[in-house]
């Protein structure tokens, strides 16, 4: 121990690098603990300017951020949109771009634009261009339609805008009765902890507060809201049919890497649930929108990275047995936020709107021919 001291007293370089060393070994381990509890977010401590630039290369390594001088998808034919809430949604959405001028770039700052984020590859199945009619050989095949805008300008590195709106994917659905949803289970976050709580389902809820679709397959297990019990649901979808799963995730991965990622794990995670449930349709429900007050564009949680998550998911539906429903026209202003008057808090609808969106789910049931 003497000679130690006396090493230490006569080497000060070696002190401090010993010292630095320890430093950072012992701040490395609480920064994983804390991240593995969810006490901190990366994306809060990755957005410090110091880090953001040392970051910055590796969070865009796998993203071409340039934005191609034409669109690559078509525009969307308005007048093939049944939905008239959603034709009065998507031209509220144009007006409110055209507003800002075809060559003026916006401000990083403007409120006005709130459906967008990453960048995403222009999709390769035809399924997703619009068309005039489906022909008779695609057997009541769905397509999903994506509407495209004129991008705003955005200053992260985490996402820029999509350039497009994914809407409900469109198929002859049918209204069906509350008993359709007696083989159905639903994944979710907090707001699906909602319809758990008020829509009045007798359906199966795998959900809770900041839920992920990173943590959904956990070993840690997720909330059945029936018993209270955090159940592993590898095990619970290996041994229970179901005959529609609902997954509504994207919410709390809004500061967790980028949308190219997510896309990759919610493919990978839908992919898993088509292995144990082969004859189940899948609905992706789109992720609600934030209110003015909570879009902050200065952060990762504002409607441009929402709708960006919403776009990406939205190319997994194959309108065959994978289905994307878009609830937000039901609930968002002529701006697309989220009308102040059905929320408490910006995020979070009033119980009483559950029974709305209760009812564009029974409105958007797709029944097989084996079951009808």
């Amino acid at each position: 121990m003497k000679r130690l001291k006396k090493m230490i007293h006569n080497c000060s370089y070696l002190t401090a690098l010993l010292c630095t060393w320890l430093f950072l070994t012992a701040g490395g381990i609480a920064l994983m603990f804390y991240r593995d509890y969810d006490a901190v977010k990366w994306s809060e401590f990755c957005s410090n300017p110091f880090f953001a630039i040392i970051f910055k290369e590796e969070m865009h390594r796998a993203a071409d951020p340039v934005l191609p001088e034409k669109p690559v998808m078509a525009e969307a034919d308005l007048s093939n949109i049944s939905n008239e809430q959603t034709k009065a949604h998507v031209s509220d959405l144009e007006k409110a771009h055209s507003e800002q001028g075809e060559n003026q770039a916006p401000a990083v700052n403007d409120q006005k634009p709130q459906t967008g984020g990453h960048r995403l590859p222009p999709p390769d199945r035809e399924a997703n261009l619009p068309k005039n009619d489906l022909s008779a050989d695609e057997k009541q095949t769905g397509r999903t339609v994506f509407v495209t805008y004129t991008p705003v300008e955005t200053n992260s590195i985490y996402y820029y805008d999509a350039g497009k709106l994914a809407l409900t994917t469109e198929y002859p659905y049918t209204t069906v009765e509350e008993e359709y949803f007696d083989d159905a289970v639903f994944f979710g976050d907090s707001r699906t902890l909602g319809i758990s709580d008020y829509a009045g389902l007798n359906a199966d809820f795998y959900c809770e507060n900041g839920m992920t679709i990173y943590k959904l397959l956990d070993e840690k297990g997720v909330t059945d809201q029936k018993s209270g019990v955090k159940v592993n649901l590898n095990q619970v979808l290996q041994q229970k049919h179901y005959g529609k799963i609902y997954m509504m995730l994207g919410m709390n991965e809004l500061g967790y890497r980028d949308t190219e990622y997510f896309l990759e794990r919610y493919q990978e995670v839908v992919e898993q649930i088509r292995s144990w449930q082969p004859d189940a349709i899948i609905y992706i429900l789109a992720n609600l929108h934030v209110s003015r007050e909570k879009n902050n564009l200065e952060t990762e949680f504002n409607n441009i990275n929402i709708n960006a998550k919403n776009a990406a998911v939205a190319e997994l539906a194959d309108g065959t047995d994978v289905f994307y429903l878009d609830s937000n026209p039901l609930f968002t202003d002529n701006d697309g936020y989220l009308n102040d008057d059905l929320t408490f808090d910006g995020v979070h609808l009033y119980a009483n709107c559950y029974q709305e969106w209760k009812t564009f789910l029974m409105e958007h049931g797709v029944v097989k021919k084996d079951e009808g």
